[in-house]
């Protein structure tokens, strides 16, 4: 059984996104893997945050307790916009240096995904050219579906 891979980002938007994804999964009678990717700098942020905490409660955190704020995320969004959906689901988070579309595919195969389901941004023709598009580059390289939201 292949299951779909939810690239969460954005909060809002991702409500959505998670909803669509979990018909898809009931329709489809297939689980759902949530990834919450971190950046390098959003981790940083993170561990900058939790070591602030750890001076007032008297203890340092680990790098497994700051990537928890992904999962915790993750978490958060999932039982806010599947508590009503009889769909199962996990949570795969990493720290990347950026998101890219080549480590979304990646982490689609190492998890047996052949969907997944992602946020877009509009952008002019001319910024994509000049930019790329994480979104594009997804679509033509990943070997199964792709779905996209517009952010």
């Amino acid at each position: 059984m292949n299951d779909a891979l939810v690239v969460l980002e954005d909060r809002d938007a991702c409500e959505d996104l998670l909803r669509e994804a979990a018909m898809y999964a009931k329709g489809a009678d297939r689980d759902l893997v949530l990834y919450s990717p971190l950046t390098t700098e959003e981790f940083e942020e993170a561990a900058s945050t939790l070591d602030e905490i750890g001076r007032v409660e008297n203890r340092e955190y680990n790098d497994d307790e700051i990537l928890g704020v992904a999962f915790t995320f993750a978490r958060e969004l999932a039982s806010d916009a599947l508590e009503d959906m009889d769909v199962e689901w996990s949570i795969v988070a990493d720290v990347v240096e950026e998101r890219t579309a080549n480590h979304i595919v990646d982490v689609a195969e190492e998890h047996d995904c052949d969907h997944v389901f992602t946020l877009g941004s509009q952008r002019s023709p001319t910024g994509k050219a000049v930019f790329g598009d994480r979104t594009q580059r997804l679509i033509l390289n990943f070997p199964g579906y792709v779905t996209t939201k517009m952010n």
